[in-house]
C-alpha cells in the first residue's frame, strides 16, 4: 500500500508531478493517480488509499482551497497528525489548517536544493521513516534523470528514533526575546544528520537497565535525591530511580513517565549499556543537537511559536509565558508520548523533565563560537564543573522551557525533575 497520500486539485496535475517524481526517488510509494477503476467507487476508493497512508502531504492552491475532497483529505491528516502542507500559490488555508507551517513551493521549479523542499523531505521522513532495505537519499543528492541514481544505505534505525536531517541554524536566542539569559548569544551551526529518540527514556526502559546490567545509580550509592517539600529542596533518603516526584514508590501506571532520579552519570552508562546490548551507538545528545531537534526548523522561542501553553507541554501553569491566560499545574510528569509532537515527531522536548546533553556547560562558550563564524557540529567545552540540562520540566515555570533556555548542574546531581532522552548516529555503509 502506497505510504505518501498526495491531496490535490486536478488542474494542478501538471505542478504536483515532478514533486511525486521527487518522492519517488526518494524511495517513498505515492497515491496521486486518481483514475478510478472501472467498478469502484469514487469514495470507497480514495479512502481505502488515505486511511492506509502514513503521510498525506496537501498541495494548497488557488484551486484546491476550494475544493471539497482536498479540505476533506486534509482534515483526514490533521487530525490523524500525519498532514505535510506545501504552497503552490501564496494562498491561506482555511482556520483549521493555518496553525500548520507548510512548505512555500510556489518558487520551486523542481530544485531539490530549495531549501523548503528539503524541509518538506525532511517532514515526511519523520512520519514515514526508511525502512531498513530502502535507499536513504539526500536532496542535494537527486537530480531528475533516467539513471539510477547511486544511494549509500544506511544502519537500520531502531524503533522509536527518527532521522533528522543535518543543517545549519542560528542557535541562541535574539535579544528581543522575553526572558532570554546573557548567555545565549546567538551564532550559526551546522549538524550532520542523526536520530533521536521520539521519547525521554521511560522508567521501564530503565528499570530493564538496572535489573539487567545491575547497575547501581548514584543515588542508590549516597542513598539520596533531591525533592522539593514545598518550601525547598532537600535530600531525602532512599530515593532513588523507583521512586517519583514525592520519593515515594512509583505506581505501575508510571512505566511510561519519563525516568527521574537520574544524574548526567546515570545517564552515560545507560548509553553504554544500550550500545553493547544492540550493537549500536547510543548518546546523550550535544546541546546543540538537542536545541536544533527541539526548534524543529522554528526560530520562535518554542516549537509552537510565541507561546507555549499546558495543553501543548507539561509545565508550572501557574507561571505562564509573558502576559498569556494561566494553565494547568499538574504537579507531575505525564507519560513521554503526552500531547502532540513537534515537527520532527519528538515528544515534550518543551517541558516534563529536564534533559542531560552531553556538553560541558560554559556560560561564555556561545560568545567563543559566534567570533568563530559557523561552527560544525559542536561538542561543547573541553572541560567544566557542570553539564547541560535543557527543556524545561513539570515544575518549572514557561520561560524556562523556552528551545534557547540553558540549565546544568553538576554530573552527580539527581533530581524529581531530570531525566535523559538518547541519540543514535546512523552508520552509512558502502554504496549500492
Amino acid at each position: 500500500m502506497n505510504e505518501i497520500f498526495l491531496s490535490y486539485a486536478r488542474e494542478d496535475e501538471e505542478r504536483v508531478r515532478p514533486i511525486v517524481e521527487q518522492l519517488k526517488l526518494q524511495g517513498w510509494s505515492v497515491f496521486w493517480d486518481r483514475r478510478i477503476p472501472p467498478g469502484r467507487e469514487w469514495e470507497e476508493y480514495i479512502e481505502q488509499y488515505l486511511n492506509a497512508a502514513r503521510c498525506v502531504v496537501v498541495a494548497w492552491s488557488k484551486h484546491s482551497l476550494n475544493s471539497k475532497w482536498v479540505r476533506i483529505e486534509a482534515s483526514e491528516g490533521e487530525t490523524r497528525n500525519i498532514l505535510v502542507p506545501v504552497f503552490l500559490d501564496h494562498v491561506t488555508p482555511s482556520l483549521k489548517f493555518r496553525h500548520l507551517h507548510a512548505a512555500d513551493l510556489t518558487s520551486w521549479n523542481n530544485d531539490v536544493d530549495h531549501e523548503q523542499f528539503r524541509a518538506c523531505i525532511d517532514a515526511i521522513s519523520v512520519l514515514v521513516p526508511p525502512s531498513p532495505d530502502k535507499p536513504v537519499v539526500s536532496p542535494a543528492d537527486v537530480t531528475v534523470s533516467p539513471v539510477v541514481p547511486v544511494v549509500a544505505k544506511k544502519t537500520p534505525l531502531p524503533e522509536n528514533f527518527v532521522l533528522i536531517r543535518g543543517g545549519q541554524f542560528t542557535m541562541g536566542s535574539p535579544e528581543s526575546e522575553v526572558d532570554r539569559s546573557s548567555n545565549e548569544t546567538q551564532h550559526e551551526v551546522r549538524l550532520s544528520d542523526f536520530a533521536m529518540c521520539r521519547f525521554a527514556v521511560t522508567l521501564g526502559e530503565f528499570r530493564r537497565f538496572a535489573q539487567t546490567g545491575g547497575y547501581r545509580t548514584d543515588a542508590e550509592k549516597e542513598n539520596s535525591s533531591k525533592v522539593f517539600n514545598g518550601k525547598e529542596w532537600i535530600d531525602k533518603t532512599g530515593v532513588n530511580w523507583r521512586h517519583g516526584i514525592s520519593g515515594a514508590d512509583r505506581p505501575p501506571a508510571e512505566e511510561n513517565h519519563p525516568v527521574v532520579h537520574v544524574s548526567w552519570n546515570d545517564a552515560v552508562a545507560y548509553c553504554q549499556w544500550l550500545s553493547e546490548e544492540r550493537d549500536g551507538l547510543f548518546r546523550l545528545p550535544t546541546e546543540a543537537e538537542w536545541e536544533y531537534a527541539c526548534r524543529a526548523g522554528t526560530a520562535t522561542p518554542f516549537s509552537t511559536g510565541e507561546n507555549l501553553t499546558t495543553w501543548q507541554a507539561n509545565y508550572n501553569g501557574d507561571y505562564p509565558y509573558r502576559d498569556f491566560p494561566r494553565g494547568a499545574n499538574r504537579g507531575n510528569t505525564v507519560p513521554v508520548d503526552a500531547f502532540k509532537p513537534n515537527a520532527f515527531g519528538l515528544f515534550n522536548m518543551h517541558g516534563n523533565v529536564w534533559q542531560w546533553c552531553s556538553d560541558w556547560f560554559g556560560a561564555t562558550y556561545y560568545d567563543e563560537c559566534r567570533k568563530q563564524g559557523v561552527i560544525q557540529n559542536p561538542q561543547g567545552p573541553e572541560s567544566g564543573s557542570a553539564r547541560v540540562l535543557r527543556g524545561g520540566s513539570w515544575y518549572y515555570y514557561a520561560r524556562y522551557c523556552r528551545s534557547a533556555y540553558r540549565n546544568f548542574d553538576y554530573p552527580g546531581c539527581r533530581l524529581n525533575l531530570v531525566g535523559f532522552r538518547l541519540v543514535f548516529v546512523p552508520q552509512f555503509k558502502g554504496s549500492q
